[in-house]
Formats: C-alpha cells, sequence, structure tokens
C-alpha cells in the first residue's frame, strides 16, 4: 500500500467498514506491521460503535473473537501482525470453519517486494487459511487506483458479509508499507450497515414431509447454537408429535423438551440396554458423535436421517449411515406407539448410580447447573466437561462448546468472548485442569478492559483423566499410562489464576459447588474443586 500516509489511510478504512458491515467488537494482538488498523481501532473505539479487546496471544484473540461470534450469531474480527502471528490464529480458524462461526481474519503482511527475500517475519501468508475459511483475498492497495481507499473499504465489507451470509470464517490479509503510523484520517459517517440477526438461522430451510416414519423412532440432537430458538422448538415439537425420546447431548439445549430422556447419552453406554431400545429411524440433528454408545446406537438402528444445520460445513453423517442429509428439521407423522417413550423412561430410571471419578465430575456439573438460572449461559470444555453436562435434565442454562473439532485449546477465551456478548446473564465455564492450563494466556487481560460476568469452574484431577476411561487405561498399559497420557501437572492451579488477579475459592462438595457458583460476585473469578482420576 503506497503513498505517504496509504497505510494509515488504508487501516482507517478497514476500520470504518468492519463498522459499517456490522462488526461489533474486534480483538487485536499488538504488533507493529498491524499499526494501521490497530491504531484506527483503538481511536475509533473512543468515538463509539465499536468494542476494542487486546490479547498479547493470538491463539488466545482468535478464540475470543470465535467465542464472541459463537455466542451472538454476529460476525467478530480479529486483527494481528504478520509472521507466526498469523500462524497462532490457525486453531481458532479452524473450529470456526467446522463449527459454522463467523470470524473475519485480519492478519498485517509485508508488501509484496519484501517476500521472498529473507525479511524479518515475513512468511507466506496469501491463502494460509485456504483450506479452512469459506474466502480469502489480498487486500488492494491504495495507490492503485483514485479510489483505491474505498476499494479496500468495499473489499472488508464484502468480506463481511461473507462471514455473516455463508457462516463461517473469512482471510483478508493486508500488505503494509511505512510509515505505518501517522496522523489518522478523520472516520466514516456512514451510518453502519444492519447486523445480521444473531437470534435465529435467518431464512428458513425448506422443511421436508418424510410422509409415514416407523412408530419407534429416535431423535438425537447434537450441537444447536445458543442463538437458535427457531431449531430447538422444531425439534421438541417433532418429538413430542411423534412420541419419540429425544437423545441430548449438552449442547443441544433441548434437556427440558417434553421427550427428552434424562442422562440418555449414559443410557446408550450399555450394549444390553442398546439391544432393547433399537430404533427403526433415528433423526440426527446437528453434530453428534461425543459419546461411543450413541454412535453404535445410530449404527445398529435400520435408519439414518441426518439435519445440517450449517450448510457449509461438513454433512453430521460421521458413520456414512445418512439416506439423506436435510437442511432442516422435517416433517412427518405415525402411527404411534405408546409402550416407545415409555420404555426408554424406565430404562432412564433404572440405570445404576455413577461410580468413581466420573460420578464426581457429574456431580460437580449438575451443582453448576443448580447454581445458574435459565438465563445464564454455560461454556463447557470437551472431554470429561461436556459428557458430564449432559448427565442432568429438566430446565437449565443453555450450553455453548467448541464442537467443530472438539479441541482443547482456547476454552479460556471461549468463554470470555461469549460472557461478553451474552445478554441473558452471567456466563460459567466448566473445564478441566488441562483446559485451564492450555489456554492460561486467555486470562492476561488489559486492566483497561471491563469484565463480563464470568466464572471459571475448574475440576481439577490432575491430568489427562479422560484417557483412563480409553482403551489406553487398560493394565497393560499402566508402566507408560502416567508419563504419555495422565500427564500430571503436580501444580497449584490457584497460583496460575493469582498470577492473573482471578480471585479463587475452593469448593470440596457439590452443595459447596452450587453455592459457590451462586454467590460469585460480579466479573472474572474462578470455582476450584479436586477430585479423583
Amino acid at each position: 500500500m503506497t503513498g505517504a500516509g496509504g497505510s494509515v489511510a488504508a487501516g482507517a478504512a478497514v476500520v470504518d467498514a468492519l463498522v459499517q458491515a456490522g462488526v461489533a467488537q474486534v480483538v487485536v494482538s499488538p504488533g507493529s506491521r498491524s499499526a494501521p488498523i490497530s491504531v484506527a481501532a483503538a481511536r475509533r473505539e473512543l468515538q463509539g460503535g465499536l468494542q476494542l479487546f487486546v490479547r498479547v496471544d493470538e491463539r488466545s484473540a482468535g478464540f475470543l473473537a470465535l467465542g464472541m461470534a459463537k455466542a451472538s450469531g454476529r460476525p467478530a474480527a480479529v486483527v494481528c501482525t504478520s509472521g507466526t502471528a498469523a500462524a497462532n490464529l490457525l486453531p481458532a480458524v479452524v473450529e470456526a470453519r467446522y463449527s459454522g462461526v463467523p470470524v473475519v481474519i485480519i492478519t498485517a503482511d509485508r508488501p509484496p517486494e519484501l517476500r521472498g527475500r529473507g525479511a524479518s517475519q515475513t512468511i507466506a501468508q496469501v491463502g494460509m487459511f485456504d483450506t479452512y475459511v469459506l474466502g480469502s483475498q489480498e487486500l488492494p492497495d491504495p495507490a492503485e487506483s483514485a479510489d483505491g481507499v474505498g476499494a479496500v473499504a468495499a473489499a472488508t465489507r464484502s468480506a463481511v458479509a461473507l462471514a455473516a451470509r455463508a457462516r463461517g470464517p473469512v482471510h483478508l490479509n493486508a500488505p503494509l508499507r511505512a510509515p505505518l503510523v501517522g496522523a489518522t484520517p478523520p472516520r466514516s459517517d456512514a451510518p453502519p450497515e444492519p447486523a445480521v440477526a444473531g437470534t435465529d438461522r435467518g431464512a428458513a430451510a425448506p422443511r421436508v414431509d418424510l410422509d409415514v416414519l416407523p412408530p419407534r423412532g429416535a431423535i438425537v440432537a447434537g450441537d444447536i447454537d445458543v442463538w437458535d430458538r427457531r431449531t430447538r422448538g422444531e425439534v421438541a415439537e417433532l418429538g413430542a408429535r411423534l412420541g419419540w425420546p429425544i437423545v441430548w447431548e449438552a449442547t443441544s439445549g433441548l434437556a427440558s423438551a417434553p421427550t427428552a430422556v434424562p442422562d440418555s447419552t449414559r443410557l446408550l453406554a450399555d450394549p444390553q440396554r442398546r439391544q432393547r431400545l433399537q430404533a427403526q429411524i433415528v433423526i440426527t440433528v446437528g453434530p453428534f458423535g461425543l459419546d461411543r454408545g450413541v454412535l453404535a446406537f445410530i449404527g445398529e438402528a435400520d435408519r439414518h436421517i441426518a439435519v445440517r444445520l450449517r450448510p457449509r460445513t461438513d454433512p453430521p453423517d460421521p458413520l456414512g449411515t445418512a439416506e439423506r442429509v436435510l437442511d432442516a428439521v422435517p416433517l412427518g407423522r405415525t402411527d404411534p406407539d405408546d409402550e416407545w417413550l415409555r420404555l426408554w423412561r424406565d430404562a432412564a430410571a433404572a440405570m445404576p448410580d455413577r461410580s468413581g471419578p466420573t460420578a464426581e465430575i457429574a456431580a460437580v456439573a449438575e451443582a453448576v447447573r443448580t447454581g445458574m438460572s435459565e438465563s445464564d449461559l454455560l461454556v463447557v470444555a470437551p472431554s470429561l466437561a461436556i459428557r458430564a453436562a449432559a448427565a442432568g435434565s429438566g430446565p437449565g442454562p443453555m450450553a455453548l462448546a467448541n464442537r467443530g473439532v472438539n479441541g482443547i485449546d482456547g476454552v479460556v477465551s471461549t468463554a470470555w468472548g461469549a460472557a461478553t456478548v451474552w445478554r441473558g446473564g452471567r456466563t460459567v465455564a466448566l473445564l478441566g485442569d488441562l483446559a485451564l492450563l492450555h489456554d492460561q494466556n486467555g486470562l492476561l487481560v488489559p486492566t483497561a478492559e471491563e469484565r463480563p460476568d464470568l466464572t471459571f469452574v475448574v475440576v481439577d484431577n490432575n491430568g489427562g483423566g479422560i484417557f483412563g476411561q480409553l482403551e489406553q487405561g487398560a493394565a497393560e498399559y499402566a508402566d507408560v499410562f502416567e508419563r504419555v497420557f495422565g500427564t500430571p501437572h503436580d501444580r497449584d492451579l490457584t497460583d496460575v489464576l493469582r498470577a492473573a488477579a482471578v480471585p479463587s475459592v475452593a469448593a470440596d462438595a457439590p452443595a459447596a459447588v452450587a453455592a459457590a457458583v451462586g454467590n460469585a460476585s460480579p466479573g472474572v473469578s474462578a470455582v476450584m474443586v479436586r477430585v479423583g482420576r
């Protein structure tokens, strides 16, 4: 971007265009090459119309923007400097791609003449995320046309529109030449364009009528966006009308649906119970498959129909069993079997109580729900936390997780971002010790930034507890298990929280957890719960 002040003008144009296109939150990581955009964003925040967030770790910055977009349904943007800073955004880009979250990634870069010549902090950034983004573009040089700055703004607005419309990440690479700072041009007074509504899926996809369905069917409700009330209503209505049980995962929001079965994912873990509950047809809604028993139940059904809620993401058919993949919850009718739903409820009521460490974690998850209201938001980490969150039943908070690729990275920042934009109530994040340690940089927040109402409930089992439930937890691997799977950290995690100025309390029983969550002070705090492994 040539010409005196060209980079400064381009940075201001990018920020103005983001605001005009409906972006309300921008996350920045400090860096020199991205200075024109960072300065413009900071000054735009002072003028109003934009919330700016700063994170020193680009990976945390990416997940912070993802959390905001995931909870609100509206695009958020993240800006970083060149080189490996840009590479650190990859985990969040991948999650955004597979969970259908609208995030605009803006990476500053050296101009083309400095690339491939050994220039400092310069890597091949053009198209670096192309496997995972919906679109990518190098921003134009404002000196190449009479309205070069306008071309930069137009490209930025187009990127936001694509992210919002197609539900996913979009990448803009911004080549910037010195001088990188100077007098910031006056901001545009163009009014913001209407933001994409984050309360529904937008235009409804046609609902297919499946005609007469077998009486012994089931619905498996996987990951449904917290703002997608329409889909949840359609699933609940379909289950009630057909008399079919709903097997619900923690982030479906359907625990209190009329035909939802309590602790339904654990119910299907036992092969004998599954045999008695074998379905003639299963309709799955959204991404699913956290539990092997649920996957086996779907694979053993006579028929499977899948519903994809995010058109640009992969079909939710990990077993390859779906005879059809629909883009909306279908319509249908059946000759009801009055015994079918009763059979499921009786089987759930007859399940033995949990035991061992998994029982402790499930009790903690239920205690967290008890301490929250239905207007609150629960962010759950992958691994044991999200499975434990599916153990309760009845009304409770909405739940959100990084279900695109179910990675452990970025949970702290995702929760912080979600809490920042959540308007229903407070936010609680349920995570394990390794998830906290993996993204502890997400706690390094400038003191000038306002803290959201966010409580971290950290279940500390001193390492990777979930591996003990998998094949590698068998006795024949006892000689190497702790070394490569258990990975005990042997640390007091309150020291980590104290270093980040996050106050914490210890809770040694479910009742204490519920009380600590319910009585948490406004702002960011933590509840530490130690359990066995």
